[in-house]
Protein backbone atom coordinates (compact mmCIF):
# COMPACT_ATOMS: atom_id res chain seq x y z
CA UNK A 1 0.00 0.00 0.00
CA UNK A 2 2.93 2.15 0.27
CA UNK A 3 3.05 2.00 -3.47
CA UNK A 4 -0.30 3.75 -3.84
CA UNK A 5 0.84 6.88 -2.04
CA UNK A 6 3.89 7.54 -3.98
CA UNK A 7 5.36 10.96 -4.38
CA UNK A 8 4.17 11.48 -7.95
CA UNK A 9 0.61 10.63 -6.97
CA UNK A 10 0.86 12.91 -3.97
CA UNK A 11 2.16 15.71 -6.16
CA UNK A 12 -0.61 15.07 -8.70
CA UNK A 13 -3.26 15.27 -5.95
CA UNK A 14 -1.65 18.41 -4.60
CA UNK A 15 -1.63 19.88 -8.09
CA UNK A 16 -5.30 18.94 -8.61
CA UNK A 17 -6.19 20.58 -5.29
CA UNK A 18 -4.31 23.71 -6.18
CA UNK A 19 -5.95 23.80 -9.62
CA UNK A 20 -9.41 23.45 -8.03
CA UNK A 21 -8.57 26.28 -5.65
CA UNK A 22 -7.30 28.37 -8.58
CA UNK A 23 -10.46 27.68 -10.58
CA UNK A 24 -12.63 28.63 -7.61
CA UNK A 25 -10.59 31.79 -7.12
CA UNK A 26 -10.92 32.60 -10.85
CA UNK A 27 -14.70 32.10 -10.72
CA UNK A 28 -14.97 34.48 -7.74
CA UNK A 29 -12.64 36.93 -9.47
CA UNK A 30 -14.72 36.77 -12.66
CA UNK A 31 -17.90 37.56 -10.69
CA UNK A 32 -16.23 40.53 -9.03
CA UNK A 33 -14.88 41.73 -12.37
CA UNK A 34 -18.34 41.53 -13.95
CA UNK A 35 -19.71 43.56 -11.05
CA UNK A 36 -16.90 46.09 -11.60
CA UNK A 37 -17.68 46.22 -15.35
CA UNK A 38 -21.34 46.90 -14.57
CA UNK A 39 -20.32 49.56 -12.07
CA UNK A 40 -17.93 51.01 -14.64
CA UNK A 41 -20.73 51.33 -17.21
CA UNK A 42 -22.91 53.01 -14.56
CA UNK A 43 -20.02 55.28 -13.66
CA UNK A 44 -19.61 56.13 -17.34
CA UNK A 45 -23.32 57.05 -17.54
CA UNK A 46 -23.00 59.22 -14.44
CA UNK A 47 -19.89 60.90 -15.87
CA UNK A 48 -21.73 61.66 -19.12
CA UNK A 49 -24.69 63.14 -17.21
CA UNK A 50 -22.31 65.17 -15.08
CA UNK A 51 -20.59 66.47 -18.21
CA UNK A 52 -23.96 67.49 -19.68
CA UNK A 53 -24.89 69.22 -16.44
CA UNK A 54 -21.62 71.16 -16.52
CA UNK A 55 -22.30 72.26 -20.10
CA UNK A 56 -25.82 73.36 -19.16
CA UNK A 57 -24.54 75.26 -16.13
CA UNK A 58 -21.94 77.05 -18.24
CA UNK A 59 -24.64 78.09 -20.69
CA UNK A 60 -26.80 79.25 -17.78
CA UNK A 61 -23.95 81.30 -16.35
CA UNK A 62 -23.32 82.92 -19.71
CA UNK A 63 -27.02 83.80 -20.01
CA UNK A 64 -26.99 85.24 -16.48
CA UNK A 65 -23.95 87.36 -17.29
CA UNK A 66 -25.61 88.64 -20.44
CA UNK A 67 -28.86 89.41 -18.59
CA UNK A 68 -26.98 91.17 -15.79
CA UNK A 69 -25.09 93.33 -18.29
CA UNK A 70 -28.36 94.28 -19.97
CA UNK A 71 -29.94 95.08 -16.61
CA UNK A 72 -26.90 97.13 -15.62
CA UNK A 73 -27.11 99.09 -18.86
CA UNK A 74 -30.81 99.78 -18.30
CA UNK A 75 -30.19 100.80 -14.68
CA UNK A 76 -27.35 103.10 -15.71
CA UNK A 77 -29.63 104.76 -18.25
CA UNK A 78 -32.39 105.20 -15.68
CA UNK A 79 -29.89 106.53 -13.16
CA UNK A 80 -28.59 109.02 -15.71
CA UNK A 81 -32.17 110.21 -16.24
CA UNK A 82 -32.86 110.35 -12.50
CA UNK A 83 -29.82 112.39 -11.44
CA UNK A 84 -30.95 115.65 -13.07
CA UNK A 85 -34.45 115.12 -11.70
CA UNK A 86 -33.05 114.63 -8.20
CA UNK A 87 -31.07 117.85 -8.48
CA UNK A 88 -34.14 119.68 -9.75
CA UNK A 89 -36.23 118.32 -6.89
CA UNK A 90 -33.58 119.44 -4.41
CA UNK A 91 -33.71 122.94 -5.86
CA UNK A 92 -37.51 122.96 -5.79
CA UNK A 93 -37.50 121.74 -2.19
CA UNK A 94 -35.01 124.39 -1.08
CA UNK A 95 -36.93 127.07 -2.94
CA UNK A 96 -40.26 126.00 -1.45
CA UNK A 97 -38.73 125.95 2.03
CA UNK A 98 -37.54 129.51 1.59
CA UNK A 99 -40.96 130.59 0.29
CA UNK A 100 -42.69 128.83 3.18
CA UNK A 101 -40.39 130.56 5.66
CA UNK A 102 -41.13 133.96 4.10
CA UNK A 103 -44.86 133.27 4.11
CA UNK A 104 -44.73 132.20 7.72
CA UNK A 105 -42.90 135.40 8.62
CA UNK A 106 -45.50 137.47 6.74
CA UNK A 107 -48.38 135.56 8.31
CA UNK A 108 -46.81 136.09 11.69
CA UNK A 109 -46.43 139.83 11.03
CA UNK A 110 -49.94 140.14 9.61
CA UNK A 111 -51.29 138.04 12.45
CA UNK A 112 -49.64 140.28 15.00
CA UNK A 113 -50.87 143.40 13.22
CA UNK A 114 -54.41 142.05 12.94
CA UNK A 115 -54.32 140.95 16.56
CA UNK A 116 -53.31 144.45 17.56
CA UNK A 117 -56.06 146.03 15.44
CA UNK A 118 -58.62 143.52 16.76
CA UNK A 119 -57.56 144.19 20.31
CA UNK A 120 -57.73 147.93 19.77
CA UNK A 121 -61.10 147.72 17.95
CA UNK A 122 -62.41 145.32 20.58
CA UNK A 123 -61.30 147.70 23.24
CA UNK A 124 -63.13 150.48 21.41
CA UNK A 125 -66.27 148.34 20.97
CA UNK A 126 -65.98 146.57 24.30
CA UNK A 127 -66.04 143.13 22.54
CA UNK A 128 -63.41 140.36 22.94
CA UNK A 129 -62.52 138.90 19.47
CA UNK A 130 -59.36 137.04 20.52
CA UNK A 131 -60.75 133.65 19.35
CA UNK A 132 -61.55 134.76 15.77
CA UNK A 133 -59.30 133.34 13.02
CA UNK A 134 -57.00 135.60 11.06
CA UNK A 135 -58.71 136.86 7.92
CA UNK A 136 -56.17 136.81 5.11
CA UNK A 137 -57.27 136.40 1.52
CA UNK A 138 -54.97 134.07 -0.46
CA UNK A 139 -54.95 134.47 -4.23
CA UNK A 140 -54.41 130.83 -5.33
CA UNK A 141 -55.41 127.39 -4.09
CA UNK A 142 -51.81 126.63 -3.16
CA UNK A 143 -51.66 129.79 -1.06
CA UNK A 144 -54.92 128.79 0.66
CA UNK A 145 -53.56 125.34 1.52
CA UNK A 146 -50.27 126.78 2.73
CA UNK A 147 -52.05 129.39 4.82
CA UNK A 148 -54.27 126.73 6.36
CA UNK A 149 -51.27 124.59 7.23
CA UNK A 150 -49.39 127.52 8.70
CA UNK A 151 -52.30 128.70 10.82
CA UNK A 152 -52.90 125.14 12.08
CA UNK A 153 -49.25 124.80 13.07
CA UNK A 154 -49.49 127.95 15.22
Amino acid sequence: MADIFTIPLFLDLLLVGLLVATIAFCVRLNKKLSVMRDAQSELHKVAMEFDQAIVRSRLGIEELKKASKEAQTELDQELAKAKPLIEELKLINASSSRIADRLQEKVGKVGLASEETKVSSAADDGIDNSDDPINLEPRTEAERELLQMLTKSR
